[in-house]
């Protein structure tokens, strides 16, 4: 069995297999927890029962129209009613599926006052709403140029201001390290400010499967804390799915 620390992004891995087909190759592999990106695009039915025995540890709210240019609607004026729509269909799937968190999307947008205060007030809003975490992520403008959360300490600024013990940080060490260079430190300061709700991982050469050991410092330093969280494995694998986890394997 691999390690229940270790989630498998399903949007990402096994797509030799039809999505509903995936948490059957996982389980084939060894994994008990999983991750989704777009679990809304599925039967929920039909994926709820596919994804028995298996422990959802995070979905993905909907984003709006993906191939239009949505990337989610928290920091955009404008667009209230629409983030409102897609976090109360977010938290109703992710109880109907019994997943853990639920992360939200902020959208294409500038850092200025306006976004700023438009996303502030979005969040207050959702967590109210939720019983569930909520998790944001800082995603590197290179992967998606003109991505609002995109730098770690623009994120960890508006956690603070938010307040809310409910809204976390979602920290992927491959965004970090393309945006900031190194991920250690931030790893270490949301440990510290106890704000980090879920980590994911891929290797920063094309977004692969992690080289050996290029993650051993990070996962060390969870270890450690006893950060009781998962790690999402959010990559394209260069091959089939199973035959790249001879990483993860050596990482346990």
């Amino acid at each position: 069995m691999i390690s229940p620390r270790f989630a498998a992004n399903l949007d990402w891995l096994y797509a030799e297999h039809a999505y509903l087909d995936r948490p059957a190759a996982a389980r084939a592999d060894g994994f008990s927890t999983v991750e989704l990106q777009q679990p809304h695009l599925h039967d929920t039915t039909a994926l709820k029962a596919a994804l028995e025995g298996l422990h959802v540890v995070l979905i993905n709210a909907p984003a709006g129209d993906w191939a239009a240019g949505d990337r989610g609607f928290a920091a955009l004026p404008g667009r209230e009613a629409a983030f409102r729509d897609t976090t109360l269909r977010g938290l109703d799937l992710a109880t109907r599926l019994g997943a853990a968190r639920l992360h939200l999307l902020s959208g294409l947008a500038d850092d200025g006052a306006d976004t700023r205060a438009t996303w502030l007030a979005n969040l207050r809003w959702a967590a109210e709403q939720s019983t569930l975490p909520l998790v944001v992520e800082p995603i590197n403008r290179r992967d998606m140029p003109g991505y609002f959360l995109h730098r770690q300490a623009q994120a960890l600024a508006l956690l603070a201001e938010l307040g809310s013990p409910r809204v976390q940080l979602q920290l992927d060490l491959y965004h970090c390290r393309i945006a900031e260079g190194e991920s250690a430190s931030h790893l270490a300061r949301a440990l510290d400010l106890g704000v980090l709700g879920h980590v994911q991982v891929a290797g920063v050469a094309g977004r692969h499967e992690p080289a050996a050991g290029e993650y051993a410092a990070d996962l060390e330093l969870l270890e450690t804390r006893g950060w009781p969280g998962a790690v999402g494995l959010e990559y394209r694998p260069r091959a089939s799915t199973s035959a790249g986890l001879g990483w993860l394997r050596a990482a346990r």
